[in-house]
């Protein structure tokens, strides 16, 4: 891989690691699912006018927002207002895992042992962080992490399936429709959502800023172009280290504890994510993914 492509491909694993740490302090303001809906509205106004109507692929993309944009983000978002960014930034990558299981019933995709070994390190690392006594009291926002991580999964399927699509068009028409179900959910869900984004401070839309056009834009945009021009082999592995920034980001800026079972089970996560990335990478993930 050329210097160049290395260092785009650097650039975006260091985004999304920081995205964590800007949507972390972002859910700290302003409720998740109305944060996340703003995000969408914010994705959409930006790309949508510069697409065209993807009129075909409308139904899907329609699936395609409930699972990913509702199931994937704003359970993401919800948990992240709750939990420490570092483990949820290990805890994500369990959608890995989870898409090599889905590609295997869905595309006839073999496993191998080398996979499943893994896939097996990736959720014996996760169930050592549940272990951890600082996480005792927040079982319910872990498993929320774990469902957002088979919503992405489950995306990549649904991505795949979509076919042939840019990938503004995927994102701004995607985004369109995920943002008035996730307005709704908030409503409902969060009575004081529409007073906190009023009083929200400059840090806090500079954070949903950053999500905005740095991950969700440039990062996507950039990520993308890699997978196009590039051997897959050469670039997923460069995901890995975006959680690695988040977990030191989360560390440093909030400081977040860590502990025994978190570093020896982050680790184990890590170690069999790259097991299943080197031994055949996803084409159609979105790594990061937040």
């Amino acid at each position: 891989m050329p210097l160049k492509a290395a260092l785009l491909s650097l650039s975006v694993a260091i985004i999304w690691g920081i995205n964590m740490l800007t949507v972390k302090g972002a859910v700290g303001e302003i409720p998740p699912m109305m944060l996340t809906a703003i995000r969408f509205l914010a994705v959409a106004a930006l790309l949508v006018p510069f697409t065209q109507v993807p009129r075909d692929k409308l139904p899907k993309l329609a699936l395609l927002s409930f699972v990913f944009g509702t199931g994937h983000f704003g359970v993401l978002f919800c948990a992240l207002s709750m939990l420490d960014a570092g483990p949820v930034a290990i805890i994500i990558l369990l959608g890995v895992p989870f898409s090599s299981m889905l590609a295997t019933y869905f595309f006839n995709d073999r496993l191998g042992w080398k996979r499943l070994l893994g896939m097996t390190l990736a959720f014996v690392g996760v169930t050592l962080m549940f272990w951890d006594p600082s996480m005792t009291d927040v079982k319910l926002p872990l498993l929320l992490v774990v469902f957002a991580a088979l919503m992405w999964a489950v995306a990549n399927v649904l991505i795949k399936k979509l076919g042939d699509i840019n990938t503004f068009e995927l994102n701004g028409w995607m985004g369109l429709m995920a943002a008035p179900q996730l307005l709704v959910l908030s409503f409902i869900l969060e009575p004081g959502a529409i007073h906190a984004v009023i009083n929200a401070s400059w840090v806090a839309w500079a954070n949903l800023s950053f999500t905005v056009i740095m991950s969700s834009i440039v990062a996507y945009g950039s990520w993308y172009y890699l997978l196009k021009t590039y051997d897959v082999n050469q670039v997923v592995p460069w995901s890995l280290l975006a959680p690695v920034i988040s977990v030191t980001g989360s560390i440093l800026v909030f400081g977040e504890s860590i502990s025994t079972f978190k570093i020896v089970g982050g680790l184990t996560v890590l170690a069999g994510v790259a097991v299943i990335m080197f031994r055949k990478p996803p084409q159609n993930q979105e790594q990061g993914m937040d």
